[in-house]
């Protein structure tokens, strides 16, 4: 049997997703109807995690924080050269940018402040310590290396320097919050 779909099939569950998707006003959630989509993303990447560390131990972090790196940095350059160059100058709008879209992607509420040297990121939960801490399970160690590596990347190329970050809170962890701290200095 082979199943084909024709653009009006698809264009009318695209128009399913886009009237039936909202922003919880209360929790910040993206949610398909009572369904908050960050869990099958979330689901993924925690699983991701996990099972790397069952295969490499704490190398784990190190892989998906490289790895979230490389995308952050390839994210930064794709809006330099798109729509959103129009304000890539202003560290304002593009802060504002990022934390909306983080949001209306489904990976959750953040907000970004620079504080001296340091800039600072801080969330409800990322999508893998917010799955993780779902399950009522605590972890000694943060989960969200990806995110960690991603920002990395995103504010190495978008301020011309290398930052490096360390997850000092962590949902997963038993945190209210997850909370990011991204310095040119590393940090002893």
């Amino acid at each position: 049997m082979k199943v084909e779909v024709s653009v009006e099939e698809a264009n009318n569950v695209l128009n399913l997703y886009k009237n039936n998707t909202k922003i919880d006003p209360e929790s910040g959630a993206l949610k398909f109807g009572n369904l908050p989509v960050i869990w099958a993303r979330a689901d993924f990447i925690s699983n991701i995690y996990i099972e790397l560390e069952n295969l490499v131990g704490q190398s784990a972090s190190s892989v998906l924080k490289r790895i979230g790196k490389i995308y952050g940095s390839k994210f930064y350059n794709l809006l330099k050269n798109g729509k959103t160059a129009l304000f890539i100058n202003d560290p304002v709008k593009l802060y504002q940018y990022i934390c909306a879209e983080t949001q209306a992607i489904g990976w959750g509420q953040m907000s970004i402040e620079e504080l001296g040297e340091d800039i600072i990121i801080t969330s409800k939960g990322f999508a893998s310590g917010e799955y993780f801490s779902s399950t009522g399970q605590k972890r000694d160690t943060p989960i969200d290396a990806y995110f960690l590596g991603y920002f990395e990347g995103f504010l190495s190329e978008m301020h011309g320097k290398r930052f490096n970050g360390e997850e000092t809170e962590c949902v997963a962890m038993g945190n209210d919050q997850c909370k990011m701290v991204f310095s040119t200095t590393p940090r002893i």
